[in-house]
């Protein structure tokens, strides 16, 4: 895996916890998504990935951002001591 890549994988893990904890709506999730997926496209265009390559490693990217998001919502809500 590309050094880019990897810190790609870390942004992603870190903006999904930031969106969960901040107790952002879910439909900042998407928009995080669709940003995600443009900057990795963009980052493996460049590096001329083969195909199947590239759409297993968007698949993970995508799966980061969302369980990110999830673990930190459910840490935030189990803080605040539980059902809002």
């Amino acid at each position: 895996m590309d050094l880019a890549m990897l810190w790609l994988h870390i942004a992603a893990a870190g903006a999904g916890a930031l969106l969960g904890l901040l107790w952002l709506p879910v439909l900042a999730v998407p928009a995080g998504l669709v940003v995600l997926v443009a900057l990795a496209v963009v980052l493996m265009t460049l590096r001329h990935w083969p195909l199947l390559q590239a759409i297993v490693n968007l698949f993970v990217l995508l799966a980061t951002l969302q369980i990110g998001y999830l673990i930190a919502l459910a840490t935030a809500r189990q803080a605040r001591g539980g059902r809002r």
